[in-house]
Formats: structure tokens, C-alpha cells, sequence
């Protein structure tokens, strides 16, 4: 039998073993950066719908007052609302900025929402 007939070579074997490692790990990068992605999206919709809710109840419960707030929602999600009047023509009632920010661990806003409301005064 001859020598080349013999089969792989130490070289061609960690060759393989090299060019196998790289295509596991890019896959692995891959789907971890998709999972981040993900898990990512999932967070902000969440905070969305917890903001948008947080958005209806201002000035429901408890009349609007101009000011900062903070707080954390029950899945964690800490907020920052700013409220502050509106200088308006309108003789019915004052106008309200509202701003309520979700931010992520690092205080950075995930998302930012904005309206303005109408409180009108009582004849």
C-alpha cells in the first residue's frame, strides 16, 4: 500500500477540524444576534403597551399637574414622564404636553411618547 493511498494527513485533518469551527461559531454568532434581536423587540412591545396604557390613565384618576415623574412597571421597565402646559388661544380649558419615555438598564429610552390633552374648564 502506498503512502498517499493511506488516507487524510494530520494537515488536512486540522484543516477540516479549522474550516468546521469557523462555520459553528459564525453560525452561533448568527442565531445568538438573532436571539438578541428578538429578545429586544419583545421588550419594547411590551413597553409600548404598558406606555400607551400609562398614556389613557394620565389625567382619568387624578387631575394633571405640571411635573416629573419616574416609576418602574411590574415587568421591570422603568419610565419618565414630563407633563407641562401649553401656551393655546383656546379660552375653554389649558393644554397639556405629555412625555413618557421607557428606558432601557442603562437610562437610555427605549421608546418615547408624546400627546397633548385638553383639560377644560368648568363654566
Amino acid at each position: 500500500m502506498r503512502r498517499h493511498d493511506a488516507g487524510f494527513t494530520l494537515v488536512e485533518v486540522i484543516v477540516a477540524f479549522a474550516i468546521v469551527t469557523m462555520v459553528l461559531a459564525a453560525l452561533y454568532f448568527s442565531i445568538a444576534g438573532a436571539y438578541r434581536g428578538y429578545a429586544h423587540a419583545q421588550v419594547r412591545e411590551q413597553a409600548l403597551a404598558l406606555a400607551r396604557a400609562h398614556l389613557d390613565m394620565i389625567g382619568l384618576e387624578e387631575p394633571l399637574q405640571p411635573g416629573e415623574s419616574t416609576g418602574t412597571y411590574e415587568t421591570g421597565v422603568v419610565w419618565r414622564l414630563a407633563i407641562e402646559p401649553v401656551e393655546t388661544a383656546a379660552q375653554k380649558g389649558r393644554a397639556f404636553r405629555i412625555l413618557l419615555e421607557a428606558l432601557d438598564h442603562g437610562g437610555q429610552p427605549v421608546l418615547r411618547l408624546e400627546t397633548f390633552k385638553l383639560v377644560v374648564r368648568p363654566n
